[in-house]
């Protein structure tokens, strides 16, 4: 992988938002897809998991507690169990790992619902996972 994969397919995520998203969001969807390769995930499952959750927006916060472009609660996934001070994405991509790890095959519904799976989650994780494989170039 490299950094002209991630603008690519950052590229290609954006064209899908109508209106057209920001510089800023582009700049945040670059972040997720870097660091994605620096803790060995697929960046294109970043890239489409964060624009799933949030258009790629780092100041997302749901009514659920769950914050920044992945949509990650700071008491279970930042380092300090805080928002203050947390990499949002960081914490993010370190979430992916350890759902991976924890749940296998099912992790993108699990991200979704928490502990069971329901049908409204492996609905998000089928979307996310097409997203994935349009970034990707797969059919």
């Amino acid at each position: 992988m490299n950094y002209f994969f991630v603008a690519h397919i950052c590229a290609l995520a954006m064209s899908w938002a109508q209106p057209a998203l920001t510089v800023d969001r582009f700049s945040a969807c670059v972040d997720v897809g870097v660091e994605a390769i620096a803790g060995g995930v697929d960046p294109a499952l970043a890239v489409a998991l964060s624009y799933t959750e949030s258009r790629f927006n780092r100041d997302a916060k749901s009514n659920r507690g769950a914050y920044g472009p992945l949509q990650i609660k700071p008491t279970f996934h930042c380092p300090n169990r805080r928002l203050k001070g947390c990499d949002l994405i960081k914490a993010g991509i370190g979430a992916i790992i350890r759902y991976r790890n924890r749940y296998g095959s099912d992790w993108l519904c699990h991200w979704n619902s928490g502990n069971r799976c329901y049908r409204k989650s492996r609905r998000f994780a089928r979307i996310v996972d097409k997203r994935r494989k349009l970034l990707r170039g797969e059919r």
